[in-house]
């Protein structure tokens, strides 16, 4: 029997190739929650559509030079471009097939792109690890400034609910929560896997930023995907860290006694604030709309209605709020069941790969890595039960991290199946090959 190697940012296979693709995928991700255009005097000049247009030409034009195929194909991405292929047949049977087009274009085709560039890419450890930084740090700065709006009484609505600091995809106060959700986990797992303190304090400080600013958002969705994605996280966490236990009490204490108490009409519905109870009527109304949408037309139910087109049939020209309806009703049946198996196979590769690493000490910082995006993945498909995000940016960057360690990983160990041994300590025991 051989001990494994160790699995760590040293040992995984080094970058090859697409160094420019790969700086460009980081100057995309800063801009995306930096939001330039906002920021600097720079009007409308479209500084991140030339950046992207740019950074897949040069990834394009390095492909077609090596030859061979295009991108890898793992499994998620054959279900999304599945989902991407429906959304595009839906266009001219939809509702509104100028706006269907115009919302495929402007931001799911991007999504497509980005993500389809990242799993090809990221081609080490590191960089993936750089690239979760940069997410996680510029999510942060977005947070803090919110935080700042906050404090003076900016950017406020609904009696106070703070909105996001540069608007765009963060202006929803329930989608700003959602999006500092998914990325807590992350910044956490960062903090813990990080020797250098400054670096750890550095990330454990993002990670306090973000709860305080969901808290912030006095958001409903937000409190119960913080509680719910928290509990997994921490289980996951306490098998190897169970002083973590310790740490969530006194950060679940903190949070409520920092969150305003609109969040506490979860469990009061039928009273306490007025406009809280109303929304969660609404919200439930929209339940229904949108299982009535489809009917017995069996168009609607292959196709829906066409992206962005939901409001034409809604209630008060509504969203949906539910990600899931939002998928069935606005490209149809097939769409949802592949969206549906899109998140699974995400979640599936990040449990594989904590489970396989979770009692192997050398393999601590790639286990670390795993627990921090399937915690991210189960945030987002609790958070988008009650938000219309399925075509936002949201679960595609941590679920194309799960896609880019897995194929790492399977570089560099083929990913063996481990054959029991049972010593009386766990950290002695060894894989056999």
């Amino acid at each position: 029997m051989n001990r494994p190697a160790s699995v760590s940012p040293h040992r995984l296979p080094r970058p090859r190739g697409q160094d420019f693709a790969y700086a460009g995928l980081i100057l995309f991700t800063v801009l995306l929650y930096l939001r330039p255009n906002e920021v600097l005097p720079i009007g409308t000049f479209p500084i991140v559509k030339i950046i992207t247009i740019g950074t897949l030409v040069a990834f394009f034009v390095e492909r077609f030079g090596q030859g061979g195929s295009i991108s890898v194909m793992p499994k998620p991405f054959k279900y999304l471009l599945a989902v991407a292929g429906l959304a595009i047949l839906s266009i001219p049977l939809g509702l509104d097939s100028e706006n269907s087009y115009t919302a495929f274009t402007d931001l799911f085709l991007k999504i497509l792109l980005v993500f389809l560039l990242t799993i090809n890419v990221v081609s080490s450890f590191r960089r993936l690890q750089l690239l979760m930084e940069v997410t996680v740090l510029s999510a942060a700065v977005v947070g803090l400034l919110t935080l700042f709006d906050y404090a003076q009484g900016k950017n406020l609505v609904e009696g106070g609910r703070a909105t996001g600091a540069l608007g765009g995809i963060f202006r929803n106060p329930n989608d700003l929560a959602l999006a500092l959700n998914v990325l807590l986990p992350i910044a956490f797992t960062l903090g813990l896997s990080r020797r250098n303190q400054f670096s750890k304090l550095l990330y454990f400080l993002s990670a306090a930023v973000f709860a305080m600013t969901i808290a912030a958002t006095q958001s409903r969705s937000g409190f119960v995907t913080i509680v719910l994605a928290g509990l997994f996280f921490l289980i996951q966490l306490g098998r190897r860290y169970p002083a973590a236990w310790a740490v969530a009490a006194l950060a679940a204490v903190a949070f409520l006694a920092s969150g305003p108490g609109r969040i506490f009409t979860i469990f009061d519905a039928a009273g306490g604030d007025s406009t809280a109870a109303e929304s969660g009527s609404t919200r439930w109304e929209l339940v229904k709309r949108g299982i009535e949408v489809a009917g017995a037309n069996p168009v609607r139910w292959l196709f829906g209605v066409g992206l962005d087109n939901f409001r034409i049939v809604s209630i008060k020209d509504l969203v949906s709020h539910n990600a899931y309806l939002q998928v069935f009703n606005e490209i149809g049946l097939p769409a949802f069941i592949f969206y549906v198996l899109f998140l699974v196979s995400v979640i599936g590769i990040a449990g594989r790969i904590v489970k396989r690493y979770q009692k192997e000490r050398g393999y601590r910082q790639v286990w670390l890595t795993a627990v921090g995006i399937q915690a991210a993945l189960v945030a987002y498909v609790v958070g988008s039960f009650f938000a219309s995000v399925a075509f936002q940016w949201y679960v595609y960057y941590p679920a194309a991290f799960a896609v880019c360690l897995q194929q790492l990983l399977a570089r560099t160990e083929r990913l063996p199946v481990q054959k029991e041994v049972r010593p009386s300590v766990w950290y002695l025991r060894r894989v056999q090959h």
